[in-house]
């Protein structure tokens, strides 16, 4: 949640470090003249700011720092490049220069003698983990089973998302074994296996699920179509639900218990005490790479180098013993805490909460405590899998490709969630046409800093015009690249 703290009382760092949950916090004592700005220990709910000319300026939304005219934002090339490789740029960078964000745990004082930055609590020491897998998943789904009950309050009817994944069931399958009835929603296609394994545990569960399977549409993100469908559908069957702005959501369940990014030969690397060749094979392993060819000579020259510089920081944020656990910690403060960026950056406009017990503290602790060996491959999230109802484990789901399988046969051929695209060869000559010629206006040559080359952007286009290369992600990196420089550009020709 975000919340502006009661002045009376004053929120102690050992107060925040007991938090399970996610908030973004502000406090301001007039006594002391001192504002206290801080985010949950994952830094899931964000606060951007800015130190401009002796002020401090934040906001829990980038685009409102963004719309403010007297803020200065120059593209940063390394966030940028983050942004366009990774879809989000790590550590505390934006894609403006002058523009940071709080991270994990991060507490941020401002007063008469300048700004601090702190940690309330701290990752880098694991705690205890159980002495095996079989004890752990134990433990954990025990832990589960409390940010469920902590979230759920006195609620006796709630709205979930369920896919035909593994996240939404722990979640749905917890809720019903708690006496809860769910109203579950599902966007998935119908000859797709989310809704056909969502229907058979549905069945499964018997009258406390009422599955709603729901059209998607286009909507500039995933809540917007929640918000959509849901109002669509109160409108012509009430549900009765006890807080109908909340949604549970299985956010955070992949990471943070799947380990999905992660494999045995990187651990491997890992434990020989090759860390440049792990996280050089995490980077392979996900297809991570910077998009080099339509880059300029100096670009090309330094991007490469600054961005496996950035990931070698941030893996190295917290030295853990485990290399494995240091590259989970990077995914877990990099890639997940943006995870929900476009729902809490639009929360004021689609106003839904979403809980998300994966994204529970306590329980993300005690899986960083355990081996990374453990975790990989979903190899501890299938024994975690073993204690939910029984009801649940009678129908199958689906699984990330050559992690662990679903011992439930599915016994039908639906469409996979993870099936590869359809490649852009096979578009026709005129579609291919139409994106290369989309491709070319969207280069922008006066875009500042300036990295792309305009011979190597029209040299692209023709190849994706004629079939011989799969240019599309070049024009989405082209269009992130487009959208920051406008906003940078525009306002400060507002200004002026």
């Amino acid at each position: 949640m975000a919340c502006i703290a009661p002045e009376a009382k004053t929120i102690h760092d050992s107060m925040l470090a007991l938090c399970r949950g996610s908030f973004a916090l502000a406090q301001f004592s007039t006594d002391q003249n001192t504002l206290r700005l801080a985010t949950d220990s994952l830094g899931l709910r964000s606060i951007y700011y800015v130190v401009q000319d002796g002020y401090l300026v934040f906001s829990t939304a980038l685009r409102v720092l963004e719309e403010t005219v007297e803020i200065r934002k120059d593209l940063s090339l390394l966030g940028m490049a983050e942004l366009s490789v990774f879809s989000f740029p790590l550590a505390d960078r934006t894609p403006y220069e002058n523009v940071s964000i709080l991270r994990e745990c991060e507490s941020l004082t401002a007063c008469a003698s300048g700004l601090q930055l702190h940690k309330y609590c701290d990752w880098s020491i694991p705690e205890v983990s159980p002495k095996n897998p079989a004890d752990a998943a134990a433990q954990l789904y025990a832990t589960f089973r409390e940010a469920v009950a902590i979230r759920l309050g006195d609620d006796k009817r709630v709205y979930s998302f369920l896919s035909g994944g593994m996240d939404s069931r722990a979640i749905v399958s917890t809720l019903i074994d708690m006496s809860q009835q769910v109203e579950a929603l599902n966007f998935s296609s119908v000859a797709s296996q989310d809704q056909h394994f969502a229907q058979q545990f549905a069945i499964e569960a018997g009258g406390r699920c009422h599955l709603h399977c729901l059209a998607g549409g286009n909507f500039p993100n995933f809540s917007y179509l929640a918000l959509s469908a849901k109002t669509e559908l109160e409108q012509r069957e009430p549900t009765a639900v006890t807080r109908p702005r909340f949604i549970w959501s299985g956010d955070g369940g992949s990471v943070g218990l799947g380990h999905v990014y992660m494999d045995e030969a990187m651990l491997d690397l890992g434990e020989r005490g090759d860390i440049e060749g792990a996280v050089q094979h995490y980077l392979k392993f996900n297809n991570i790479a910077l998009s080099s060819q339509v880059l300029d000579l100096s670009a090309r020259q330094r991007l490469p180098k600054m961005l496996f510089e950035s990931v070698m920081s941030e893996v190295n944020r917290y030295p853990r013993e485990d290399i494995g656990r240091r590259i989970y910690l990077f995914l877990l403060f990099n890639d997940q805490r943006r995870h929900l960026f476009k729902h809490f950056e639009t929360i004021d406009q689609h106003g839904l909460e979403l809980l998300t017990p994966f994204f529970d503290a306590k329980f993300l602790r005690a899986i960083a405590a355990t081996p990374s060996r453990w975790g990989v491959l979903h190899k501890l999230y299938s024994q975690f899998f073993d204690h939910l109802p029984p009801f649940a484990l009678k129908s199958a789901w689906q699984t990330y490709p050559g992690h662990q399988p679903c011992p439930v046969p599915s016994g039908t051929n639906l469409s996979y969630q993870w099936a590869r695209q359809t490649a852009a060869i096979q578009d026709g000559l005129v579609k291919r046409g139409n994106l290369a010629l989309e491709l070319v206006r969207t280069h922008n040559s006066s875009m500042r800093p300036q990295i792309f080359s305009t011979s190597r952007i029209w040299l692209a286009a023709l190849l994706h015009t004629l079939g011989l290369r799969d240019c599309r992600y070049i024009l989405h990196r082209l269009k992130l690249y487009r959208y920051h420089d406008a906003i940078a550009q525009e306002k400060q020709s507002l200004k002026a």
